[in-house]
């Protein structure tokens, strides 16, 4: 019974991160709000020591092909453990960390018409609860890693499951992304 349970907790796991590689990849293949142009790439970074990739499939295939890479692995041990009576259950748990770290695979941040992508994730509309931006300074964290990004923000994007943080290094640009977060939050 119990090895039954690990099994659909497994499946359902699987299928979560899958359904949200799919979504991903779909919403790659739509034009994006923002960034617009290269001057938006430059503006808005999802880790402060570099700019963020556009949010198309061609510029991020390395990212894209590992988070299959460890979907595929993760099926295959599923598989493999389930007709190898010797494998322990247990350890197929440890196998999610990567998972657990995916959301970093991409360096991308952009804006679309239903939902924005930070990192490899999706986030509908719906789900954005609140967001707000913090001036960096001496004491914050992304401090020192360029003159740029000690002369921004940083945005925070409260959703139902966890935060988004990115680094806005511009006034107009988290001026144009607060009015767009403004009116989703309102809506929401």
């Amino acid at each position: 019974m119990m090895k039954l349970i690990f099994e659909v907790l497994f499946l359902l796991i699987v299928i979560y991160y899958s359904y949200h590689y799919i979504i991903l990849i779909a919403q790659m293949k739509k034009p994006a709000l923002i960034p617009f142009d290269r001057t938006d790439l430059k503006t808005v970074r999802k880790f402060p020591q570099k700019f963020a990739d556009a949010p198309v499939i061609s510029k991020n295939k390395m990212g894209l092909t590992m988070y299959a890479v460890m979907l595929a692995f993760l099926i295959a041990m599923f598989i493999f453990g389930k007709y190898n009576m010797k494998f322990s259950w247990t350890y197929l748990y440890l196998l999610f960390i990567p998972l657990i770290n995916a959301k970093d695979l991409l360096n991308v941040f952009a804006v679309y018409d239903d939902g924005f992508i930070s990192g490899s994730k999706f986030v509908p509309w719906k789900k954005l609860q609140s967001f707000h931006f913090k001036k960096i300074d001496l004491n914050h964290k992304y401090y020192g890693y360029s003159q740029e990004v000690n002369e921004g923000y940083e945005l925070i994007l409260k959703t139902k499951m966890g935060s988004h943080s990115l680094v806005v290094t511009e006034e107009e640009m988290k001026e144009r992304l607060a009015c767009i977060f403004e009116e989703q939050v309102k809506e929401g």
